[in-house]
């Protein structure tokens, strides 16, 4: 009787094994091999999303930045974090600040997320003016400025599904807040249609499974 038992324990401990086996090699064949790969899999998984997926996705590494000073801002060198890049003119208004307002509720809102998370606005072929920097620096303490160049981002993101473009008047023609995961990889994008409770709802999605 005790050695049935212990056989039967035995099938059981293997039936396990080939259990939790066949978990893992399924999860390696389910594993995306590439970023688009990845982003399709997300979306045909059903994953809560608000925001637009940014197809085919495209990486910011090779933006050129620059700080207030004139120092370069290299991706590579930053801390490992989500981020939200708006982009306008040394001029920001109308849209523009709408669209930083809205971002600041979502940084906000983010709470114990809120440090693996940083907001950047991208001043496109001039330097913010004194009356922006003023106003950004009054009511966005922790917006991250930089300059950047217009051709360069319209090429890097002309053959997505959510291209940029900014007008001679400095204001984009859709205002856009494009998402950047921990790995550089621009991956959605929103606008002023979007409510900021449903970007929360995105990014805390997207927080909770990430690595840290």
């Amino acid at each position: 009787m005790t050695e049935q038992v212990n056989k039967r324990g035995h099938w059981q401990v293997w039936l396990m094994v080939a259990m939790l086996s066949g978990v893992v090699i399924a999860g390696f064949l389910m594993l995306p091999s590439t970023e688009g790969q990845r982003n399709s899999l997300l979306s045909s998984l059903g994953t809560t999303n608000h925001g637009e997926f940014v197809l085919p996705p495209v990486s910011m590494e090779g933006l050129m930045l620059e700080d207030t000073e004139g120092n370069p801002w290299k991706l590579s060198e930053q801390k490992t974090k989500w981020r939200l890049l708006i982009a306008g003119g040394g001029e920001c208004i109308d849209q523009c600040r709408e669209m930083i307002f809205l971002t600041r509720q979502v940084h906000i809102s983010l709470g114990k997320y809120s440090r693996r998370f940083e907001r950047l606005y991208i001043a496109l072929d001039e330097n913010i003016s004194e009356e922006t920097g003023g106003y950004l620096k009054q009511n966005h303490p922790f917006l991250h400025t930089y300059r950047g160049s217009s051709r360069e981002l319209e090429a890097l993101l002309a053959s997505t599904n959510a291209p940029f473009s900014l007008s001679s008047g400095g204001e984009a023609g859709t205002m856009r807040a494009y998402l950047v995961d921990q790995q550089g990889l621009v991956m959605m994008s929103y606008t002023l249609e979007n409510k900021g409770a449903d970007m929360i709802e995105d990014v805390e999605h997207l927080m909770k499974y990430s690595p840290q």
